[in-house]
């Protein structure tokens, strides 16, 4: 899935752009601090995940003398069709997401078309921050890959709140009996997908970890949500009484976490802030990869502010590893010339430059660089 032609109207400060980006290499976006560069990220952004990257209130993306803003695009399909998506949301809350001229029938499946990820000053919260961004990164590869992963998600949320209902009003065990085995079965469900993701990601983030930092025998140690040397439906039993006290259930695969781990230490312990960003680069890389290979599209790149934080020879790595995946990469900088000087003769990629002033989006030039 690509985008050949993008329109916005009304989202932040860009009142009206229309660009048609290569869909296949690299789009460099140039320009000022508060020039619009990151809006014209989030935009993007917006078409794959039906909300903002930057702020959960989403009146303030619509521009300030405005009462809507709108979205849309052309999407190149893996099956070269041609479909068209969009967005609006209006003041009053009112949202809605087409494909191909007709309203989506959930926000499920608008995400499926456009899968994109973002890397920028918010991703070292993937190591840093809690482990529901540690699980986010997991469930949103799940949702690509497991057809039955939302259905199953959902059902487990659904399940989880309720038995938390119980829990919290003191009802009795009785009641509570019915959800927790429903529970029991959503969640080996959902922990068994996490697991196998894991495996099979595992290789390639290795791969990418090697290639950007050097590291050698990297493991992911994954924790379900419950004690190792206990299974779930034990362990559930076993805290009962406890969970009563506090009113919520406290194991489950909505406690899970992951950490990245080689020569027995947490890389998010040890890791400049540099190296940090590089490990972050290598999880979507190979999170990228396996879609392209197990689901044969490709994932669109979105890169903010690449020259933030890594040194030369770290930003070329990173280019030319995200030129080589072949797909649609979108990257921003105060100058161009900060990506441009980057990209390896020996890497033949089309290129597309932007350059963005007071919400207005130009395109400078189109280039095959050899």
């Amino acid at each position: 899935m690509t985008i050949t032609s993008l329109r916005i109207s009304d989202f932040r400060n860009l009142k009206s752009v229309h660009m048609d980006p290569t869909p296949q290499g690299l789009n460099i976006i140039s320009g000022d601090n508060g020039s619009g560069k990151t809006s014209l990220l989030e935009a993007i952004f917006y078409l794959g995940h039906g909300k903002s990257f930057r702020s959960s209130l989403a009146n303030r993306m619509i521009n300030y003398d405005a009462e809507k803003f709108s979205l849309f695009s052309q999407v190149l399909t893996d099956l070269e069709r041609m479909v068209p998506l969009g967005a609006e949301r209006e003041l009053t809350g009112a949202t809605r997401l087409r494909i191909d001229e007709k309203d989506a029938s959930s926000m499920a499946q608008f995400a499926q078309y456009l899968p994109i990820r973002i890397i920028n000053s918010q991703s070292h919260q993937l190591l840093e921050a809690g482990p529901v961004f540690r699980r986010k990164f997991l469930d949103w590869g799940l949702f690509y890959q497991y057809p039955e992963f939302i259905t199953c998600w959902r059902n487990y949320e659904r399940v989880l709140k309720q038995r938390n209902v119980i829990l919290r009003d003191k009802r009795p065990r009785k009641e509570l009996e019915t959800w927790t085995n429903e529970l029991i079965r959503l969640g080996l469900e959902l922990d068994q997908m996490r697991k196998s993701y894991i495996l099979q990601l595992l290789p390639r983030l290795r791969h990418f970890t090697q290639l950007l930092l050097s590291l050698t025998n990297l493991e992911i140690e994954y924790q379900s949500g419950w004690s190792e040397d206990s299974d779930y439906a034990s362990t559930l039993l076993a805290a009962i009484s406890e969970d009563y006290r506090i009113g919520y259930t406290q194991s489950g695969p909505h406690r899970a976490d992951f950490d990245l781990v080689s020569e027995g230490h947490a890389l998010r312990h040890i890791l400049s802030r540099g190296q940090q960003k590089l490990l972050i680069c290598a999880m979507i890389l190979a999170q990228g990869v396996m879609l392209a290979e197990q689901e044969k599209t490709g994932l669109i790149y979105l890169v903010d502010d690449l020259p933030s934080e890594l040194d030369l020879l770290s930003r070329t790595n990173l280019v030319s590893l995200l030129a080589m995946q072949k797909t649609q990469i979108f990257i921003t900088a105060i100058e161009k010339e900060a990506i441009c000087e980057l990209i390896s003769d020996k890497i033949n990629v089309p290129t597309k430059v932007f350059h963005v002033e007071h919400g207005v989006v130009v395109e400078l030039t189109e280039t095959m660089v050899q």
